[in-house]
């Protein structure tokens, strides 16, 4: 018969073991008790009467799991073997929940095996149980001895209905535990039957699973010291007759055992207590040193998960609109508590306003109570276990907290409730103080900066009129170096016209020369005919190649930037620059050998300014190679001082730059002279603009020679 103890919450599952005297129930028990309870926190008790000590009952409390919300625990009793204690024998099987038959396998004790199991059938009966139904195991024992009779004899005498049978030894333990745990399990699959609780599958799954990883553990590597049972003493034989005096004596030893296992209870209950009062305090002590709300909340939240023995959970809060907002959340996607029902209505607000702790063990829902769709969610999470406590201080509502625990995790007692809620009650304080101190300091800064929006409006005026006065002095010098530009291009503007009109004075005349003389082209031989038409070609050329320079002085007033820049592809850029000295290099017979990196098709640039100053360099580069010679154009990227750059270098063979005139090179008008060119063509204008040019790019031009071995020139564009 089940016993349900509603002040603990429990169930108490009762299983008797029995059979012949001598056969090692007692042995059993006491191995069971050395395993279960190393440290000896439950008592073993023996009655000794005049002629018979052997150990009769034991209480064992062992956590098997839950059924509804009840803990189970087993109740161990013995009977004594012997014929004349069979009243002790039916008082004690009496409300038994499962029985163990410990059978003596040695030759010889057949009669007393089979005498032992029909008196157990008897005494079921009296006691209105069913034989046919109560949970049975057998214990074949003594299988250790030399002279013992084989299992399919004993099977034959005792079990023709195939009940679970385990050889055992119980002097050393062997076989015991696995038959304790066997009559546990079908002990517990018996009470769920009777309490309907078989219908749900999921639930009666997880229950066996409990009972099995309870029992798992409890095979011992070595047999556990011997402990000397407590032993009761009657003193009233001669007032009682036998049979009285054994009934006394069981209900009496069954209430001190019920009573030391009430006070092993209370221990557990005094020492849960105090770790309550050490988690409160670690709680108060975290919740003091945090200032801000929500250094406040979040040391809450992981104190709660942490002393709820959970790693997930959320923390939500009322925002100053009366919203319920999640603002902390572990181990979850999302809080299904926050999924609005079918009417809209949010779970969390409906336990909130409850301000009530909720705690649900999805294995105790019976078939339809799990209709809430937050439910399913927490079970398809792979969660058993749900807690939820409402925070509320200064009588109002702030937020709640829920933990989520797995099956390992276990059930949500009853202390566990007590201290969510004592917690939810400290923070909800804590929180509700922090939010008024972040409030009052909130007003207090306001007020500050209130103050100093007020008192600094003098020193953002003079900050200002002083930005005003660094920007004009900005805008000035900027003005002055503008007119500095306007003067150099003015001087440079007369420069050229001067320089302009000495050199075209020359080509002029001579083509005006010719001209006259040609006029008169029939009385002239036609030998002189030709000089003169070659003269006024030359001439022209010349003209034109003047012409060409004045147009490059343009790229000397080219502001800082030019447009936008465009990507143009190495190809046409080098074509074009090209195009005006092809010419002279088929004229002089020179090599142009043009090298370009592989995958550098495209360069960022002012396509028209780049174009002139590739075409300054490519004539300087041609007009001073000896005929014959070679231009190299090499076009790769570069990295100087940690900026990536593109590079257009030109290599000629030619009689190169004596050193005293290269740092001169690029001033404008500049024309060295040598002896085997003669003077140079043009205004000398050309490097002038490529150093523009290149410093335009954000680059800059780098020039190499040595006299009689040619110059290199490198005109560098910033890449970006």
């Amino acid at each position: 018969m089940v016993q349900f103890d509603n002040q603990y919450r429990q169930v108490k599952l009762k299983i008797v073991y029995y059979g012949p005297a001598l056969g090692g129930k007692t042995t059993c028990l006491q191995y069971i008790h050395r395993v279960t309870d190393p440290q000896r926190r439950t008592r073993l008790y023996t009655l000794n009467t005049a002629s018979d000590r052997t150990l009769f009952f034991d209480l064992l409390g062992l956590d098997l799991g839950r059924i509804r919300g009840y803990r189970l625990t087993v109740q161990l009793f013995t009977v004594p073997g012997q014929v004349q204690y069979n009243t002790t024998r039916r008082a004690v099987l009496a409300g038994a929940d499962g029985v163990v038959f410990v059978a003596d396998s040695q030759v010889g004790q057949e009669k007393a095996n089979l005498e032992s199991l029909q008196n157990l059938q008897e005494n079921l009966k009296a006691n209105g149980l069913d034989p046919e139904t109560i949970p049975l195991v057998f214990q074949y024992n003594k299988r250790d001895l030399p002279k013992i009779l084989s299992r399919a004899e004993l099977d034959r005498l005792l079990n023709p209905k195939g009940y679970p049978v385990f050889e055992t030894v119980a002097t050393t333990g062997q076989g015991v535990l696995e038959a304790f745990a066997a009559i546990c399990e079908a002990t517990v699959l018996s009470v769920a039957d009777r309490l309907g609780i078989t219908a749900q599958a999921d639930a009666l799954t997880r229950l066996v699973a409990n009972v099995r990883a309870a029992m798992a553990p409890l095979i011992p590597t070595k047999p556990p010291e011997v402990e000397a049972p407590v032993v009761i003493r009657t003193t009233s034989e001669g007032q009682l007759g036998p049979e009285e005096l054994m009934a006394e004596a069981v209900r009496a030893n069954a209430a001190m055992a019920d009573l030391s296992a009430r006070l092993d209870q209370l221990s557990k209950q005094l020492s849960r207590r105090v770790e309550e009062l050490q988690a409160l305090l670690v709680f108060s002590q975290v919740l003091t040193q945090a200032r801000e709300p929500d250094e406040v909340t979040t040391a809450f939240f992981e104190r709660f998960l942490v002393d709820m023995k959970v790693t997930a959970g959320t923390l939500i809060l009322e925002n100053p609109k009366g919203e319920l907002v999640e603002v902390l959340r572990r181990g979850l996607a999302a809080e299904p508590l926050m999924r609005p029902g079918a009417q809209g209505e949010l779970p969390a607000r409906a336990i909130l306003e409850g301000r009530q702790a909720f705690r649900l063990d999805l294995g105790d829902l019976a078939p339809g109570q799990n209709r809430e769709p937050w439910i399913d969610e927490v079970r398809g999470l792979g969660f058993e276990h749900f807690l939820a406590v409402p925070l509320v201080a200064q009588d109002r509502a702030w937020g709640l907290v829920t933990a989520y625990g797995e099956a390992s995790r276990g059930p949500f007692q009853d202390e566990d409730l007590e201290l969510a809620a004592i917690m939810g009650a400290v923070g909800a304080v804590a929180i509700a103080n922090a939010r008024a101190w972040h409030a009052l300091e909130q007003v207090n800064r306001n007020l500050e900066n209130l103050v100093a929006a007020r008192t600094g409006e003098l020193q953002q005026a003079l900050a200002k009129a002083e930005a005003l006065a660094k920007e004009l002095s900005v805008k000035n010098q900027e003005l002055e170096a503008t007119y500095r530009r306007l003067a150099e291009l003015d001087q440079l503007k007369g420069e050229l016209l001067r320089r302009v009109a000495h050199e075209l004075n020359t080509p002029v005349t001579a083509i005006q020369t010719a001209a006259r003389i040609l006029t008169r082209w029939d009385q002239i031989p036609k030998e002189k005919v030709s000089n003169f038409v070659g003269i006024v070609a030359e001439e022209a050329s010349r003209l034109g190649d003047l012409i060409a320079s004045a147009l490059q002085a343009a790229a000397l007033g080219l502001p800082q930037e030019v447009g936008e820049k465009t990507a143009v592809p190495v190809a046409d850029l080098l074509r074009q620059a090209l195009a005006p000295v092809k010419g002279e290099v088929a004229e002089r017979q020179i090599k142009v050998a043009v090298k370009v990196a592989s995958g550098l098709d495209k360069v960022m640039c002012f396509p028209e300014a780049l174009t002139a100053a590739l075409t300054a360099l490519l004539k300087n580069a041609v007009e001073f190679s000896r005929p014959q010679g070679s231009v190299t154009v090499t076009v790769l990227p570069v990295r100087k001082a940690g900026q990536n750059f593109v590079e257009f270098r030109v290599e000629d063979n030619g009689v190169g730059i004596a050193p005293e005139d290269l740092p001169q090179v690029t001033e404008p008008f500049f024309q060295g002279g040598n002896l085997l060119t003669g003077k140079p063509k043009g205004l000398g204008l050309g490097l002038t603009v490529a150093k523009r040019v290149a410093e335009l790019h954000g680059g800059s031009l780098e020039i190499v020679s040595q006299p009689e071995q040619g110059t290199t020139v490198s005109l560098r564009v910033a890449v970006g």
